[in-house]
């Protein structure tokens, strides 16, 4: 099966990641391709020594039994087990905890320095919303990258060079947030201006920032 791709057996769904996408790989590869079925699907996500975690999606909330300060950067073994869901009954007790922060985490982690598997080289990127990240510490040049992807499309080689950071950590970045599944992409829009962006962006831009910052106490 493609990791894109789920296909009910049963009462069951399955989601297959490729057998060398261990880790939070595997489990961002079944978030991706779940966030783009019809139906709702619950996830559990078994994550060694750390208790198991369930998501969710159609409510947009996990719980778990641990804060996300106890986030394991690299967990032994995660092991995804899913479910279908009813679209008028949550599978776990509301509100639960908001997404947002859960799956920004495991993007930013899954695929190391390399962009996540489904993203397609060439292709620019924006927000569709603004994340809700208060429970994560945050970075300034992470809040400017943010800020940048809520006003224009772009790669994450060019939100580097805007930003002014290594390649890397865009790419980790823009991985995150196609996790949390609040990106929309374009092939047809024009570069990012990184000229524009190493000058703090435009005005728009700049208080975009200043909010973000104010928003997420940075």
């Amino acid at each position: 099966m493609s990791p894109d791709s789920g296909a009910a057996v049963g009462t069951r769904v399955t989601v297959d990641a490729p057998p060398e996408l261990a880790g939070w790989a595997g489990a961002a590869t079944a978030i991706h391709a779940i966030q783009q079925m019809p139906m709702p699907v619950t996830l559990r996500l078994h994550v060694d020594g750390h208790g198991v975690i369930t998501i969710d999606l159609a409510f947009n909330a996990y719980e778990w039994s641990r804060s996300l300060s106890d986030f394991s950067l690299t967990p032994d073994s995660v092991r995804v087990e899913t479910e279908p869901g009813n679209p008028d009954t949550p599978s776990i007790d509301l509100p639960g905890r908001p997404l947002d922060p859960l799956l920004y985490a495991i993007g930013w982690r899954a695929f190391g320095d390399e962009p996540a598997p489904w993203l397609v080289d060439g292709h620019r990127y924006r927000l569709r919303r603004w994340p809700s990240l208060s429970e994560l510490a945050i970075g300034l040049d992470e809040v400017r990258m943010i800020a940048m992807l809520g006003n224009a499309f772009a790669t994450a080689d060019e939100l580097a060079a805007a930003a002014q950071i290594p390649p890397s950590d865009a790419r980790r970045l823009v991985n995150a947030l196609s996790v949390a599944g609040i990106l929309r992409r374009t092939a047809t829009a024009p570069a990012l201006d990184a000229e524009a962006g190493s000058r703090g962006g435009a005005p728009a831009s700049t208080g975009l920032f200043a909010r973000l910052r104010k928003k997420w106490g940075r």
